[in-house]
């Protein structure tokens, strides 16, 4: 085995602003590139990319469970498995399957045991001699870790896990700087609310966010339990933009004790999906949004009663016509008339930082036009609601080196 061999290359584009160099599970520092991509999902600027490396390095020599293989790299312990067919890339939400859900490192969706260490694939050196374990039933012995960020202001806010990595690519991203980063903490569930030091009676809600709480199935799914028993009596919420959320996983979540989901449907047509959220692939793109919308169908039809549910929409002009925004509340309305609706404005982030802010009237004539299919709960959120997105020039102040 041995395939293509790449490295990361940066373009005159690039700003310097530090993301791809202080943000990023990087491996650059310590062995050399080994053009995993990590560094591109969440470069502002789109200046970086991948070039084929002409001189590959000799030859490496590992197991993967048991079996001893040989090829040349340098490569991520996730590209060698890919070789061998180790690797599951379609979408989906199996546990203990080795799916590398967002590219970046956030997820640990792609982790293995590495010399007897569970670890991720995806931005992880292949190394001379290293022992991989992927059988499942092995993996899902060791404890799940994910990249996160708690958010535990004090005395009034609830507090919040924000899960880096994620399976979109939205180029109005507005949380980039933590969802496409990958070098902080990575920690178990009940290490996250240990941290979080919940008390039962001040805590009576608990947000999950992102970023893409759901790709890491094991690490939410006991997350959710572990909140539960912290915090009986609290509701805990998840923000998701639905695409793995198949009627087997929302079972799974419910039973964990989620109360509230507020799944983001970004479209209705797969064009405008495929705009709005960077998805390449045609195929992966109309899987994500058929799931998205079914999983507020199944929401509706089954858990009605028992989980509160508010759908968000986010909207801009440039991607949403006024066709689309009526057609989307018709097809919520079929669902239920009744469905808390949020309409977001997007505003200028990431890689489309230079669009312009949305006048109110915008967004109030957007609302309209969802009232007007018969939806009766539709509420905006906008503006000074809304906290300015980080700017990359940000980040290069902020990373300065004296």
């Amino acid at each position: 085995m041995s395939g293509k061999r790449f490295i990361a290359v940066r373009g005159e584009t690039c700003l310097d602003c530090g993301f791809c160099r202080h943000s990023v599970a990087c491996s650059k520092i310590q062995t050399g590139c080994i053009g995993c991509g990590a560094c591109i999902k969440g470069c502002p600027q789109g200046a970086i990319r991948l070039q084929p490396l002409a001189d590959p390095k000799p030859r490496i020599h590992f197991t993967v469970d048991g079996e001893k293989y040989t090829t040349r790299g340098p490569v991520s312990v996730l590209e060698a498995l890919r070789e061998l067919g180790r690797v599951t890339d379609e979408p989906g939400s199996k546990a203990g399957s080795i799916q590398p859900h967002c590219s970046t490192g956030g997820c640990w969706n792609c982790a293995v045991l590495i010399d007897g260490v569970l670890d991720r694939s995806c931005v992880t050196p292949l190394r001379e001699k290293m022992e991989i374990i992927t059988v499942p039933e092995i993996l899902q012995q060791a404890a799940p870790k994910r990249t996160v960020t708690l958010m535990r202001p004090a005395p009034h806010y609830h507090p919040s896990v924000f899960t880096h990595g994620c399976n979109y690519h939205c180029d109005l991203c507005h949380n980039w700087n933590l969802t496409f980063s990958s070098s902080g903490s990575a920690i178990h569930p009940k290490e996250a609310v240990t941290k979080l030091d919940l008390d039962p009676e001040r805590d009576f809600w608990i947000g999950i966010s992102g970023g893409e709480p759901t790709l890491n199935r094991t690490w939410l799914t006991e997350l959710v339990k572990a909140l539960h028993n912290a915090v009986p009596d609290g509701r805990i919420q998840l923000d998701t933009n639905a695409s793995l959320l198949t009627p087997d996983y929302i079972d799974e979540l419910v039973s964990a004790g989620i109360t509230d989901i507020s799944p983001d449907l970004k479209a209705l047509r797969l064009d405008t999906f495929i705009k709005a959220c960077g998805t390449r692939s045609k195929k992966i793109a109309r899987q994500y949004l058929e799931t998205s919308w079914n999983a507020v169908r199944y929401l509706n039809d089954t858990y009605s009663k028992k989980i509160f549910m508010a759908v968000s929409l986010p909207c801009h002009p440039r991607i949403h016509s006024k066709a689309e925004i009526e057609d989307i509340g018709r097809s919520i309305a079929e669902i239920n008339p009744e469905m808390p609706v949020t309409l977001i404005e997007y505003q200028p982030a990431f890689q489309l930082r230079d669009w312009p802010f949305l006048n109110p009237k915008i967004m109030e004539q957007a609302q309209k036009i969802l009232e007007s299919t018969g939806l009766h709960k539709v509420i905006i959120q906008g503006g000074s609601e809304i906290p300015r997105a980080v700017d990359p020039a940000e980040l290069a102040l902020c990373s300065e080196e004296f």
